[in-house]
C-alpha cells in the first residue's frame, strides 16, 4: 500500500450482526484521529444485500468502467464525460459496495490518466502501456471476484476450498479498549471470505422475510427478518397464533369463556356505575377468585387425565351466574349510593 493512499478497514461484529468499516489514510499517525464520518455500521441482511445488487447489477457497472478504461489514453473531453457518469453512478447509489468499488477505481483512474497527461506521455508508449496495464489488472481482479459464485455461496455444505490468506492487522485502541481491524485487499478478497466465514460460524442461512419479502440472513427455516416493522407483525401473528392454539386447547376452553365473560360484564358494570372506579375496582377484586375455582378444577383434569366436559360446563355456569348475582349487588349498592347523595 502506497503512502497516505485511502483504505479500508473493517471489523465483524458477530454479536451485533454488523460489520464496522472505516475508510482512512494508510498511515499510522492519522489512525487515532479517525472522525466519526469515516466509519460506517452496515448490518448483515445489508451487507448480504449490497453484495447481491450489486453483482446483478454487475454487467452494466462493468460496461461503464470498460468505457472509462479504455478512454484513459483518449481525448481529455471524452475521458472527463465518461469521468462524469461513472461519478453519477456512484452518487446516486446507496449500495456500499458501489461506493466503494466507485471510489477505488475512481483514484485508479485519475492517478493514470494524471500520468499520461505528463509531457511526453502521449508519445511514450512504454508509459501508456504501463498505465493502462495497471488500472486493468486492478479492474480484472474485482470482476474476477464478483463472477466466482463460491465467494457469495453463504449456503454451501458441500465443496471446500483450501487457501491461505495473508492479513494486514491494525489495532485501534481508546474508550477503555482496543478494536482490531482487517485491512481490505482492493478487490475485497478478504472480507468476502471472512464475512462467508462469520455466516457459516453462525449457522445463518438465506432466507425469505414473509413480510417485506425481502432475502436476509436467518436460522434455518427462520420467516422473519431484523427489521423493526417485520418483527411487528411477526409478534402480533405470533401471539394470534397462541390464542387459537390455546382455543382449540380442551384445557383452555372454560378457562377462556369465564375470562371473556368476567371482561364483558365488567364493561356492562362500569357503564351502569359511570365508570365510578371505586364500583369497578371492587367487581374486579373478585375476578381471580372466579378464576382460581375454574384453575382448580381444570388442574384436577389434567391430573387425572380426564377431558374437561359436561361436569366442567356445569361449573362454568354456575360461576357465571354467580358473577350476574354479584354485579348486581354491587349496581343496587351504587343506586343506594346515588339516592343518598341525592
Amino acid at each position: 500500500m502506497g503512502k497516505d493512499k485511502k483504505i479500508l478497514l473493517y471489523r465483524i461484529d458477530e454479536q451485533a450482526k454488523g460489520v464496522i468499516f472505516v475508510v482512512t489514510e494508510d498511515n499510522e499517525s492519522v489512525w487515532g484521529k479517525i472522525s466519526e464520518d469515516a466509519y460506517s455500521i452496515v448490518s448483515f441482511d445489508d451487507v448480504f444485500r449490497d453484495i447481491t445488487e450489486f453483482r446483478n447489477n454487475f454487467l452494466d457497472y462493468e460496461q461503464l468502467t470498460d468505457e472509462l478504461i479504455g478512454a484513459i489514453n483518449g481525448r481529455g473531453a471524452v475521458f472527463r464525460e465518461i469521468l462524469e457518469r461513472f461519478d453519477d453512478n456512484r452518487l446516486n447509489s446507496f449500495n456500499f459496495f458501489t461506493r466503494y468499488y466507485s471510489d477505488t477505481l475512481r483514484d485508479v483512474f485519475t492517478e493514470a490518466r494524471a500520468d499520461i497527461d505528463k509531457a511526453g506521455a502521449f508519445f511514450n508508449t512504454r508509459a501508456l502501456k504501463k498505465s493502462t496495464e495497471y488500472v486493468n489488472e486492478v479492474f480484472n481482479h474485482i470482476r474476477e471476484v464478483m463472477r466466482d459464485d463460491w465467494n457469495f455461496d453463504f449456503n454451501s455444505e458441500s465443496d471446500m476450498k483450501a487457501f491461505r490468506l495473508s492479513f494486514d492487522k491494525i489495532i485501534i485502541r481508546g474508550n477503555d479498549r482496543n478494536d482490531i481491524y482487517t485491512v481490505a485487499d482492493t478487490a475485497l478478497v478478504t472480507f468476502f471470505y471472512d464475512f462467508s466465514f462469520a455466516i457459516h460460524k453462525m449457522k445463518l442461512y438465506v432466507c425469505d422475510c414473509k413480510y417485506c419479502h425481502k432475502r436476509y440472513l436467518g436460522s434455518r427455516n427462520s420467516v422473519c427478518c431484523d427489521s423493526k416493522e417485520c418483527q411487528s407483525l411477526y409478534q402480533r401473528d405470533m401471539k394470534n397464533e397462541k390464542r387459537r392454539t390455546k382455543a382449540k386447547d380442551p384445557y383452555e376452553i372454560h378457562k377462556t369463556k369465564l375470562t371473556t365473560y368476567l371482561s364483558q360484564h365488567t364493561s356492562a358494570l362500569k357503564a351502569t356505575v359511570q365508570e365510578d372506579m371505586k364500583y369497578v375496582n371492587k367487581f374486579k377484586a373478585r375476578n381471580s377468585e372466579f378464576k382460581q375455582r375454574m384453575q382448580d378444577e381444570i388442574e384436577r383434569c389434567r391430573a387425572e387425565n380426564i377431558i374437561p366436559g359436561d361436569e366442567q360446563d356445569k361449573l362454568l355456569q354456575k360461576i357465571e351466574a354467580e358473577i350476574v348475582v354479584y354485579q348486581s349487588q354491587i349496581e343496587d349498592e351504587w343506586r343506594v349510593a346515588q339516592g343518598k347523595k341525592k
